[in-house]
């Protein structure tokens, strides 16, 4: 049995470290949009900056800090949609406005984790609210019914 032990050691190394391994590349799980993932991350971001205007303080850090985390993930998940109303152009822009909200959420961020809360008051109320008008006045194209 004590000769066994280093080959059931020696598997066991080998069973953990397959398990642990991606079988393939394309296997690996990848962050992607559905059916409608844009409006819902559209709504998302909406309803964080809502929440942020709020206001941030040292009492609402922790919220604070959760509501951006969220709000840069329906970014990214924005990011990986293409509206079919935009043109090519358009599109570029479009992409760059959401890197540009996606720094600026990191901005206010790092505002709220140093305690300078007026600052990021001053971020949201100001610049975030600014880009999303922004946006809103060059991509947002009226609902025809």
């Amino acid at each position: 049995m004590k000769k066994l032990l280093p080959f059931v050691f020696v598997g066991a190394a080998a069973l953990g470290l397959a398990a642990w391994m991606p079988a393939s590349s394309t296997s690996r799980p990848t962050l992607t949009a559905a059916d409608g993932a844009l409006e819902e991350s559209m709504e998302q971001m909406n309803g964080c900056l809502k929440s942020l205007l709020k206001g941030i303080n040292a009492e609402t850090k922790d919220k604070a800090l959760e509501t951006l985390a969220k709000m840069q993930s329906a970014v990214l998940v924005a990011k990986l949609e293409k509206p079919h109303d935009l043109k090519p152009e358009e599109l570029l822009g479009y992409r760059r406005m959401l890197v540009d909200l996606l720094a600026l959420t990191c901005r206010v961020e790092g505002a709220v984790l140093d305690g300078k809360f007026d600052d990021a008051n001053k971020l949201v109320k100001e610049e975030l609210t600014k880009l999303k008008k922004d946006g809103h006045d060059k991509f947002q194209k009226e609902e025809k019914h």
